[in-house]
């Protein structure tokens, strides 16, 4: 139940900020920003099979999507269906054929040896339950699948007084970690070659990115 009630706090809040959200400065300053990084780390081949977990409003699944040039496959999750909708309006229908969006949960993800590369940028702070979500990302990925997730890092002071305030200000906000912990989540979900990697996009807002291989 407690579950449920997050998802909706999260569906909720984004359904109502979904129209102005690409032009929010989070997302032109950070967030954006964080989310090339993470892609710009990915090894793409045409025919790859790719989900983007927490997708927003769809610009890093059609960046991953044309990299595949037309081949393979790029899926983009979210819970809010209007950030979806957004999403929908950036697709040309000639030439992200590869490229479709769900509303749906990580908490939801059933699939299994489906995708080469699972994706998450700037949404790790709203999962509920991160060990599930890391082990239904460790099934649904093919051998030796990647996993990618980015978010804000609390190994920094300025960090951790963001998180703290998500938590007593936000509703869908679940909560952040340190490095170490997020080592921990992926060691602790069957998850091998492990890296944490530390970045300061600016003096204030510092992320970090971590990956995972499938055994």
């Amino acid at each position: 139940m407690e579950k449920e009630r997050q998802e909706k706090y999260i569906a909720d809040e984004f359904n109502r900020t979904a129209e102005g959200y690409d032009k929010s400065r989070l997302v032109k300053s950070f967030q954006r920003r964080a989310q090339k990084l993470v892609i710009s780390k990915m090894k793409i081949d045409e025919g790859m099979s790719v989900l983007d977990l927490g997708c927003g409003t769809g610009q890093g699944t059609i960046d991953i999507g044309r990299m595949l040039r037309g081949t393979g496959e790029v899926i983009g999750f979210d819970l809010s269906e209007k950030m979806i909708d957004q999403a929908l309006k950036k697709v040309d229908d000639t030439i992200d054929t590869n490229i479709t969006f769900e509303t749906m949960s990580g908490s939801s993800l059933d699939n299994e040896d489906r995708f080469d590369y699972v994706i998450s940028t700037n949404a790790f702070h709203h999962f509920y339950n991160k060990e599930d979500i890391f082990l239904r990302v460790n099934r649904a990925l093919k051998s030796r699948g990647i996993f990618i997730i980015q978010d804000i890092c609390d190994d920094f002071l300025l960090m951790r007084l963001v998180d703290y305030a998500g938590k007593f200000g936000e509703k869908a906000h679940v909560g952040s970690a340190t490095s170490k912990r997020l080592r921990e989540i992926f060691q602790a979900t069957g998850y091998e070659d492990i890296t944490i990697e530390k970045v300061n996009l600016t003096w204030f807002w510092k992320i970090m990115i971590g990956q995972g291989k499938k055994v």
